[in-house]
């Protein structure tokens, strides 16, 4: 006998519709950014490249998503080589990492924006036998209209904050009824899980498996392609204004002979960083534009995605951004994975237990 379906409620319907000028607006405005004709036709469900069947569906929001699952991706490529994989995100950053290691096996596609009519022509395209959603995205039109069509749904490498177990009723009520449209959650610890079943996740299908990231981080050198004169501390996933707090401590570093490196969460943001920084008179340097930092350099910035490895087998100190502002951090596992010392600021409560497990 099939689960009863759980559809999306009517205020949730009434919200995404007066919403609509704001999703257009937004999407438009991320198309002529940085997205293209690309991310605008296939977030309304369109655009879709020719997919072979059968094929899994595995949503990464972003690129800390995507780099979670690449251990997932690579199990699934060896026990399943017939089946084609589609990686979707929503971020045009996170395309570019996907697009960059895609081959006829593995094909990247924008996920929808939660409306019916584009979450149905993605599922219609791509045919999924499954759909495995990494972490924290959930998203009511997308679970229901999945599970309506017999499709297997699950979240994997679960993710819940106390801050979404305090959102508003109104909210808490629509993850409570997307939840039952879920076959199975996967979380990334017991405190996620007993989250998840506090949400209103099934117990029989809910699990604490550990976190994918500890399988995700590398261990062993890599080789860094950019030569330094000077040792370097390399600061990972920052975001506007923690960049500024860094740089007003490195006459500190300077003392000790170190070069400060930074890799933004978002390379695109590199230019008017480099800008900001250079208003308070720092010399900066760009990773694209040079192979190694010049005498002068005192802030050398990674302005590409794909070259951290290198920098995390002989940075001297790594500091992992998204801690310094209210944004929960990211993962600092990567960095510890090469036996880096590694360091945060206070705000860490996407990684609470990572944090104090290190």
């Amino acid at each position: 006998m099939s689960k009863p379906l759980h559809r999306t409620t009517l205020r949730y319907r009434a919200l995404i519709l007066l919403l609509v000028p704001v999703a257009i607006t937004y999407t438009v405005y991320r198309a002529v950014k940085d997205g293209g004709w690309r991310y605008l036709l296939q977030r309304f469900g369109f655009g879709y490249p020719p997919v072979q069947a059968p094929s899994v569906l595995i949503h990464c929001a972003s690129v800390g998503e995507f780099n979670a699952a690449k251990p997932l991706i690579l199990r699934l490529r060896e026990q399943y080589p017939d089946y084609h994989l589609i990686i979707s995100t929503n971020t045009p950053t996170a395309a570019k990492l996907v697009s960059a290691q895609a081959d006829e096996r593995i094909t990247h596609v924008y996920m929808p924006l939660d409306y019916p009519f584009a979450v149905n022509r993605l599922l219609m395209h791509v045919r999924p036998v499954s759909v495995l959603i990494l972490e924290t995205e959930i998203w009511p039109t997308l679970f229901f209209q999945t599970a309506k069509k017999g499709i297997g749904i699950a979240i994997v490498n679960g993710r819940l904050s106390e801050k979404t177990l305090r959102a508003s009723r109104f909210f808490k009520n629509e993850q409570q009824a997307s939840l039952k449209n879920l076959s199975l959650v996967l979380a990334r610890s017991e405190e996620d899980y007993l989250r998840f079943l506090d949400l209103g996740a099934e117990p029989h299908s809910t699990h604490a498996t550990g976190n994918l990231k500890y399988a995700a981080a590398r261990t062993g050198k890599a080789s860094c392609s950019t030569a330094f004169k000077y040792p370097f501390l390399l600061a990972v996933s920052t975001h506007e204004d923690e960049e500024l707090q860094l740089a007003q401590h490195l006459p500190l570093l300077q003392e000790k002979n170190h070069l400060l490196v930074i890799a933004p969460r978002y390379p695109e943001r590199s230019q008017a960083l480099r800008h900001q920084l250079q208003q308070d008179d720092w010399t900066v340097s760009l990773h694209s534009q040079r192979h190694g930092a010049a005498e002068q350099t005192d802030i050398y910035i990674i302005d590409a995605l794909g070259q951290l490895d290198g920098f995390f087998s002989e940075a001297t100190l790594v500091f992992v951004g998204g801690s310094l502002i209210s944004r929960g951090g990211h993962n600092l596992l990567e960095p510890a994975g090469f036996g880096k010392c590694t360091v945060v600021g206070p705000h860490t409560d996407n990684f609470a237990r990572e944090t104090n497990e290190l």
